[in-house]
């Protein structure tokens, strides 16, 4: 497999770097100054950091609009963890896709997703929580939270005006899956000083005596940068009201980009609640399953810029979701994404 030294994907106004091995996986720049950090998983007594890299590679897109990368490391202790990871990278929005599975029998019983470190004196910390239909406003300073309850969506602005955000992802019912393995729960811990604000993910803690499900785990991360902030005039609008994880209304969508005019700048006017719950949206027909729908709206973002690019279009994401009322994801989504690059590989060329 392919290995490289690192990856660096650059946007006109943030840098996501990569790395094969050492205590961060990534991290995110902006103005040359980093803004979020984020580490390697644990699970049981290992430490990813201490594994081995396998691979890491790129790709970016045709248009240049979107990229992405992929990675393996092994915990070579123990059962030998392996950890994948995939990127998508587009319009000052990174997305996280983690895979996390244990070989040669073993089972995972104790797990922490990576660290997120969001660097920088903070003035505010604001935090939807699952289920919740506000956020809540926090002074950055100390503990803020220690609890079982997933924060879903974590807001940072700093002392310069600037913001940074993670958000669980869309999949973030698996987080419920993980606490509700019998006599399992789960631990966050935000915690703020001079130096910024850090969230401990510890979402699978088992007691000894409880035999675990062999299975693997997946979870979903998006960050985002604060960035641009124009006012887009559009024409043509297509309006969605509640959850956009429904399959019907991704096909309603990708019709409607069909049928634009070139050099023409299309929008999605997205509304509704944060949160679903009906299981058809994400594969779980009949089902109560609690989810979200920034990926969905991510995914399209990008496939919806694709298309229109080779019209010489545009398409942007106007959302009024409540409980995530000034969010950064959305904000960058309301904007075009600019053209990516990978600035290592041009100290080459």
């Amino acid at each position: 497999m392919k290995i490289e030294s690192l990856v660096k994907i650059a946007s006109p106004q943030t840098v996501l770097d990569i790395y094969p091995d050492g205590a961060e996986c990534a991290a995110f720049f902006k103005d040359d100054r980093k803004v979020i950090s984020v580490s390697r998983i644990r699970t049981g007594k290992f430490d990813e950091s201490l594994g081995l890299a396998e691979k890491l590679r790129r790709h970016m897109a045709n248009d240049g609009l979107s990229a992405t990368a992929e990675s393996v490391n092994v915990i070579p202790f123990g059962c030998e963890y392996h950890v994948k990871r995939q990127w998508k990278f587009s319009g000052d929005i990174a997305e996280l896709t983690d895979d996390i599975s244990a070989d040669n029998g073993g089972r995972i019983n104790d797990l922490f997703l990576e660290n997120v470190e969001f660097c920088g004196k903070a003035v505010k910390v604001a935090i939807l929580f699952a289920g919740e239909t506000q956020m809540q406003e926090f002074v950055p300073a100390g503990v803020i939270y220690d609890g079982e309850k997933l924060p879903v969506l974590l807001k940072v602005t700093f002392d310069d005006g600037s913001a940074a955000e993670v958000y669980s992802g869309d999949d973030f019912w698996r987080h419920q899956c993980a606490s509700a393995v019998a006599g399992a729960s789960a631990r966050h811990i935000i915690s703020c000083d001079d130096e910024g604000v850090r969230w401990e993910r510890h979402v699978l803690i088992v007691p000894e005596d409880v035999v675990v499900e062999k299975r693997p785990w997946r979870f979903k991360t998006m960050f985002a940068v604060s960035g641009r902030n124009e006012q887009m005039i559009c024409g043509a609008a297509i309006d969605f009201a509640g959850c956009f994880a429904a399959p019907a209304k991704h096909r309603e969508f990708r019709n409607f980009i069909r049928q634009q005019q070139p050099e023409s700048c299309a929008a999605l006017n997205a509304s509704g609640t944060f949160f679903c719950t009906d299981g058809s949206h994400v594969a779980r027909p009949g089902k109560e399953v609690l989810h979200g729908m920034f990926g969905e709206l991510f995914d399209e973002y990008i496939w919806a810029n694709s298309a229109m690019a080779r019209k010489g279009g545009c398409c942007v994401v106007k959302a009024g979701i409540t409980g995530a009322d000034d969010s950064v994801i959305l904000k960058a989504m309301s904007q075009v994404p600019g053209e990516l690059s990978f600035p290592d590989m041009e100290d080459f060329e």
